[in-house]
């Protein structure tokens, strides 16, 4: 949970009262996905102390032309302490992530990329998408990272 609001954080995405209740209802949804087996966390320690870390996430989609199967792999909350960046840590969790994920026989990897790790994740393979999104809730404001994408 620290991971997930620091990046968030980090990425200047919130004000702290949504950010704590983010927290709060993710806490509660993380603990069953990762009871059920639905979401898998990775973490890179360093004397004990959790450093860098990665959850996956088996999401149910659609089949498609691309694949019939109806389970996707979301890779999100890829996070490294700024004391280990630049390391390769977030690279290495990822290719962890991938790896696991092709034992499950998932075929289709996505992810949100900040706009900093963009590049990381198209060195890997990924490929930017034609995803869109709307804001439809009152109140809410369409955060910054997700404009002027293309």
């Amino acid at each position: 949970m620290a991971h997930r609001v620091a990046m968030f954080r980090d990425m200047d995405m919130g004000a702290e009262e949504g950010l704590k209740r983010m927290a709060e209802a993710f806490r509660h949804q993380l603990r069953g996905w990762l009871v059920t087996g639905q979401c898998r966390g990775l973490v890179l320690e360093d004397a004990g102390r959790v450093v860098a870390s990665v959850l996956l996430l088996l999401k149910e989609s659609v089949p498609t032309p691309v694949t019939p199967l109806s389970v996707r792999g979301y890779l999100f909350n890829v996070y490294t302490e700024p004391s280990h960046r630049r390391q390769g840590l977030a690279a290495r969790l990822t290719d962890a992530a991938l790896d696991l994920a092709r034992e499950l026989g998932i075929e289709i990897m996505e992810l949100h990329a900040s706009l900093e790790a963009e590049g990381l994740y198209q060195r890997m393979g990924f490929v930017p998408t034609s995803e869109m999104r709307l804001v439809m809730g009152s109140g809410i404001k369409t955060p910054k990272q997700w404009k002027h994408r293309r």
